[in-house]
């Protein structure tokens, strides 16, 4: 054997050795991948994981298929509690994350987890808020519900979805700049938050527009007014809070979030599912008609939003009565 073809002969047997590595550990997914919703059925965030399921599965994105895991409680925490605690799966487990991801950072409460214990694989839609009130409402207007809550702090009763997400947030800041007093009562989903004002237990919502627009249509809601920075163009007759003279605006990302640790390789592979995912028809219709908007951010541009609204949020935190 001449040295060159010793060469060759070595690179052939690491290269078969490779092989049989590779296929002794599968290619990743070789089984279901969890897709962790840190909220009730029925909610914004559930809505998009279902959503999310079907176009894996639809389009072929991954040669197995995502199962959908529901853990609400306090405000999401509970559900990326239980995510951090899969750091040995690989990537197997993930989570949506929504406003609330970051907000118990924020707060100052003994957590047992925190940012460094998740892996930011990607954002992917750009959402806001929307308020709501019934249609024998006596509100027709958002100034008829300043002047009630002027007039009687605490009277006027606000589903939302968590005690610390962008709906908490948003009354907050209704607050704040009303100099009102909303009495915002928390839900674990925003299906949960809907169904409040539809029995007549609450006077108005605030939710996303995608856990509230279906009720619109179904002329079972009235909307007052946006969080948006223009006015959507599903709801074209309903005012901004800025047009009403109030500059409040409400964005939320909604994105996927792994455990800290996972394989590149896996991560990537992630990525670019949930990217491909981003630039079906199937997505782009759903955000049409919800008002949200495709935002497309991955791996160190995602870590870097999230790290930017854990700044922001810190000074609004005050306005949830907790502290820093």
């Amino acid at each position: 054997m001449t040295k060159r073809s010793g060469v060759v002969v070595t690179l052939a047997a690491a290269a078969f050795a490779a092989s049989i590595v590779t296929s002794a550990q599968g290619a990743f997914p070789d089984r279901p991948i969890e897709l962790i919703v840190p909220f009730a059925p029925g909610g914004g965030s559930g809505i998009t994981g279902e959503l999310m399921k079907k176009i894996a599965t639809e389009e072929k994105l991954s040669p197995q298929p995502i199962t959908i895991t529901y853990k609400p409680g306090a405000s999401g925490q509970v559900g990326w509690t239980y995510l951090a605690t899969r750091k040995k799966d690989g990537g197997y487990s993930i989570a949506t994350a929504t406003a609330s991801f970051n907000t118990a950072f924020i707060l100052g409460k003994q957590l047992q987890v925190t940012p460094k214990d998740f892996t930011p694989i990607a954002l992917m839609l750009m959402d806001t808020a929307l308020i709501v009130t019934q249609p024998g409402s006596k509100f027709k207007s958002m100034k008829e519900v300043i002047a009630a809550a002027t007039k009687s702090p605490d009277s006027v009763r606000v589903s939302g979805t968590g005690a610390t997400g962008g709906d908490a947030i948003a009354t907050a800041l209704i607050n704040q700049a009303l100099k009102i007093k909303l009495n915002y009562i928390p839900f674990q989903s925003g299906g949960e938050a809907a169904a409040a004002i539809l029995g007549g237990h609450v006077e108005l919502a605030i939710s996303n527009p995608n856990e509230l627009v279906p009720h619109i249509d179904a002329q079972k809601l009235v909307p007052l007014a946006v969080f948006s920075p223009q006015r959507l163009p599903i709801l074209k007759d309903t005012p901004t809070m800025k047009e009403l003279g109030h500059d409040i605006v409400v964005d939320q990302g909604r994105g996927v979030v792994a455990p800290a640790g996972i394989p590149k390789d896996h991560e990537q592979f992630l990525v670019e599912m949930l990217r491909k995912m981003t630039q079906t028809k199937a997505w782009a219709e759903y955000a049409a008609k919800n008002a949200m908007s495709v935002r497309f951010l991955s791996g160190a541009e995602y870590a870097k939003y999230l790290e930017e609204e854990r700044e922001k949020l810190k000074g609004v935190v005050h306005l949830l009565g907790a502290k820093k």
